[in-house]
């Protein structure tokens, strides 16, 4: 393809087919059109929400197109400024919800939860679990187990640790940074403290493998999500070429939150 590294951005509920050319031109204009993502870092943030209900959108960054553009992370994401990204995933999607922002923050603090979960894996062509085994933890130590976070937990300035044994890269334990918290606004960084590996060979140094989840009140009975994922210079090269499986994953996580069936047919990518 004639762009190396372009920005992809995909509408789940698109299905029509792009010549090689009018795909080569979208890309372009969605390159040109942003330089880089830009999360909600306040309340006063304007951002384009899909419909709410409808699938939520996402898009792809290379690393090197962010490097191009000289994209640096907002201070928000609380990823340091000198960090490389080597790809880079966002979702933005909106439901409609009638409860308060704690039955969110439930949801998302159900660690447990994840065993039942469901991604669509691409490299197996079906719905996979996200985690064989999943439990919030005391603290970094993955023995010291304890009962799924409360909404509670989740306080401004709140460090909590959880363990997972994924379905596709083993044991790993990961650490949520709370650093909004109110009844209208979150926003909850994650990263991995333990190395991810498969076998012998390991997929991501520790950190390497960072997302921040914000969910905001639109309107009454109306929330928003935006998911931030990137995979830093700490990722090895076997974990290159994954775009689609790291979509997947987000997706699951995102329908997860608006209480969506998260093996709904279609997946957002085959």
């Amino acid at each position: 393809m004639g762009f190396n590294a372009v920005c992809r951005r995909r509408a789940f509920a698109v299905k029509a087919f792009f010549s090689v050319l009018s795909f080569a031109a979208f890309a372009f204009a969605t390159c040109a059109r942003a330089a880089g993502p830009q999360p909600p870092c306040d309340a006063a943030t304007a951002l384009e929400y899909p419909p709410p209900d409808s699938a939520p959108t996402f898009t792809i960054w290379q690393g090197n197109t962010l490097e191009q553009s000289n994209w640096q992370p907002p201070s928000c994401t609380g990823w340091p400024l000198t960090s490389r990204s080597k790809l880079l995933v966002t979702l933005t999607g909106s439901f409609h919800f009638d409860g308060a922002m704690d039955e969110l923050l439930a949801r998302v603090g159900d660690i447990s939860a994840l065993r039942n979960v469901q991604y669509w894996s691409t490299t197996r062509n079906k719905w996979r679990h996200l985690a064989y085994d999943a439990s919030a933890l005391e603290g970094p130590d993955s023995i010291v187990r304890r009962p799924d976070f409360s909404a509670s937990d989740f306080k401004k300035g709140a460090d909590l640790y959880y363990w997972e044994k994924s379905t596709s890269s083993g044991n790993a334990v990961y650490h949520l940074s709370v650093y909004e918290s109110t009844p209208d606004r979150v926003a909850i960084a994650s990263e991995n403290v333990t190395p991810i590996r498969v076998f012998f060979v390991t997929l991501f140094k520790p950190n390497a493998l960072q997302s921040v989840l914000f969910i905001q009140r639109l309107s009454p009975g109306l929330f928003g999500v935006y998911l931030i994922g990137r995979t830093d210079r700490g990722a090895s090269v076997f974990a290159d070429g994954r775009e689609e499986s790291y979509v997947n994953r987000e997706v699951a996580l995102y329908r997860q939150i608006a209480g969506i069936k998260t093996d709904l047919e279609p997946p957002a990518a085959r």
